[in-house]
């Protein structure tokens, strides 16, 4: 009883005949008329009480028939300590609700009721045969099986003038069935489109494979015989539930401090960064490349140009200057931006070739980079500049070459260098940042395809990083 009597003891708490307030994510959930609809995609965005608040409508309260089901995927994780009983336990006493702690369902005066239950199992979904759910949710919807959802979707139905709807709740999971569902809100870099959270669009299953469509008409008109279904997802992060930053404000620390695949998705809600991604760069190399003793620049030395050139949208032009005299090799000066016109750009990396007069400068040439690489030969005739054409194979060389010198001690940053969090993200599987921008890792890879080469014009013998 010590679960009941925990949720009852919260409740008196609770000013009665009312439920809290529902932050603006939370509304849009509530208010969404989509036969499917899954809230959520980073952690504390307030994703159990959504669900709970949307379970207890007026409208779905008011009708004595109604049933509603939250699924989680074990028993214990709903008695858990500030679980869903618990949280329900918060709310439902409030507005007339009675707990029947052995079914974990609460009971409301016009006799509708609400239950909780569990599919640890596959074979569990079978429990279900010949039910009729009126509403169903399922709390954390990736811990269920697509056959275990989809399943329980053909048990909606109502007689009761109640909407078969089903509700989920989720984190981030790039692994997992629903990522595959929900790829038309999520961008190419793993984030939810802002402007499509919320919008409706339809479905049918053909051949166990979802044939999506903007609008029901448009798949009947493909699929006469056909019942599409209608489907949403609700994007929210923990910056949209002030009210537990408020009342935990180290929460947001605590999501800080996971490593970096966990913090893209917990905290930042991405949705392509795996559990399995490994990092290229080691963090120990990485911490020792960029806190060990600094030895200030010295003019008259020998220096090497990266240049990893993006315009517009949110990749930036990164130019980075290397002095490559001795080891290890020093990050001397770095000028980055986004979102400069090319011409901003290109002056500004003109200055910085003009005040170090590198023995070479090394340009990625895809997209507009033929155009820098053009502009510098023009400004500068007596440097050499290359251009580097950035393949998937060349991709891997060039920044296993850079991994290998931060391993063997080669390298060192100014100690306050922003770019560590790029090495920290950067995928040994995808070769590019897990999360957040790689331009500061690019150039330096662009710089360092010609590491031998700039060393030989500098008149030093190479040191082969390969």
């Amino acid at each position: 009883m010590a679960a009941k009597v925990r949720a009852n003891s919260r409740a008196l708490a609770t000013p009665t005949g009312s439920l809290p307030e529902p932050q603006p994510k939370q509304k849009e959930f509530l208010k969404t008329e989509a036969d499917i609809a899954i809230y959520g995609g980073a952690a504390g965005s307030g994703k159990s009480l959504a669900l709970l608040l949307d379970f207890a409508k007026p409208r779905l309260l008011e009708n004595p028939n109604y049933g509603g089901v939250i699924f989680r995927r074990t028993y214990p994780e709903i008695k858990n300590e500030g679980g869903l009983w618990d949280e329900s336990g918060l709310w439902y006493p409030g507005i007339g609700a009675s707990a029947n702690e052995n079914r974990l369902t609460w009971n409301f005066p016009s006799g509708a009721s609400i239950r909780f239950s569990h599919l640890q199992h596959e074979k569990d979904i079978y429990r279900w045969q010949g039910a009729q759910l009126e509403r169903c949710g399922f709390d954390e919807i990736t811990h269920f099986s697509k056959k275990m959802v989809f399943y329980l979707l053909t048990r909606m139905r109502s007689p009761h003038g109640v909407k078969p709807q089903l509700r989920g709740t989720c984190n981030p999971d790039a692994e997992s069935w629903l990522a595959e569902v929900i790829d038309w809100w999520i961008n190419p870099q793993g984030y939810p489109y802002p402007e499509r959270s919320g919008k409706l669009r339809w479905f049918i299953v053909r051949n166990d494979e979802l044939i999506w469509a903007d609008s029901a008409e448009e798949l009947r008109s493909r699929f006469p015989s056909s019942n599409p279904k209608s489907f949403t997802f609700i994007s929210a992060k923990l910056t949209d539930n002030p009210a537990l930053l408020e009342k935990d404000p180290n929460y947001l620390a605590n999501l800080e401090a996971q490593d970096v695949v966990e913090r893209a998705r917990l905290l930042d809600g991405n949705w392509r960064v795996k559990k399995s991604e490994s990092r290229l760069f080691k963090a120990a190399a990485i911490d020792a490349s960029a806190h060990g003793a600094w030895v200030e620049p010295v003019f008259g030395r020998s220096y090497l140009v990266g240049i990893d050139p993006n315009f517009g949208g949110n990749d930036a032009f990164c130019c980075q200057v290397w002095d490559i005299s001795n080891t290890p090799y020093q990050l001397v000066s770095e000028y980055s931006a986004t979102n400069e016109s090319i011409t901003a750009s290109i002056t500004a990396c003109s200055k910085l070739i003009e005040q170090y007069k590198p023995a070479l400068v090394s340009v990625e040439v895809n997209g507009g980079g033929r155009t820098v690489q053009e502009r510098l030969i023009e400004f500068h005739p007596g440097i050499r500049v290359e251009g580097v054409n950035t393949t998937k194979a060349s991709k891997v060389i060039n920044t296993d070459r850079i991994a290998i010198a931060l391993e063997e001690g080669l390298i060192q940053f100014p100690p306050d260098w922003g770019g560590t969090d790029q090495l920290r993200a950067f995928s040994k599987e995808t070769r590019e940042a897990i999360t957040g921008h790689d331009d500061s890792v690019m150039a330096w890879a662009v710089a360092f395809a010609y590491i031998e080469e700039a060393r030989q014009l500098a008149m030093i013998n190479p040191l082969l990083l390969s």
